[in-house]
């Protein structure tokens, strides 16, 4: 009877501690799993702001083809002429404006900010060219920042207080 009770509790012992195993192995699957998901949400969530970006682009160009002095010409900053491009970029995916301004301000205002900041020697004329974008990665650099050319939320955050 002793050797019976005994064996029922050895073996009463094994099977707990392959229950708990068992449960160790389905958590560690479930963390995987969930891992994996966090990673699929955040590519998601950068194709959406990418998505959101060329919106935002072929908005502009529409914009731009609908604008009737669209093909006009401009000088920029080193006063050399260029073609005029829409306030929020040009008109073709090469040129310099794609792309560059990314926070909710208008081109007027950018110029403004890097002019009082002393990047910028420009005419305020509301157009993003290689003037601007010049300015725009002066001041990046002078600040510490990416020099990219991209007006960002960090650049932007900086700039604005070159308001007047």
């Amino acid at each position: 009877m002793l050797l019976r009770l005994l064996s029922l509790f050895i073996l009463a012992i094994a099977f707990s501690g392959c229950a708990t195993t068992q449960m160790k192995a389905q958590n560690q699957e479930i963390e995987s799993r969930l891992t994996d998901l966090e990673k699929n949400q955040q590519a998601k969530d950068a194709e959406i702001v990418d998505l959101q970006y060329q919106v935002k682009d072929l908005s502009s160009k529409l914009d731009t083809a609908k604008a009737p002095d669209a093909d006009q010409a401009v000088p920029d900053s080193q006063g050399s002429t260029a073609q005029a491009e829409p306030a929020n970029g040009p008109s073709d995916v090469g040129s310099v404006g794609v792309n560059i301004i990314r926070v909710k301000a208008s081109p007027e205002k950018i110029q403004r900010a890097l002019q009082s900041a002393g990047v910028y020697t420009g005419a305020v004329d509301g157009r993003i060219g290689p003037g601007t974008k010049a300015a725009i990665i002066e001041f990046q650099k002078s600040h510490g920042l990416k020099a990219d050319g991209v007006l960002g939320k960090r650049t932007w955050d900086a700039l604005k207080q070159y308001l007047k």
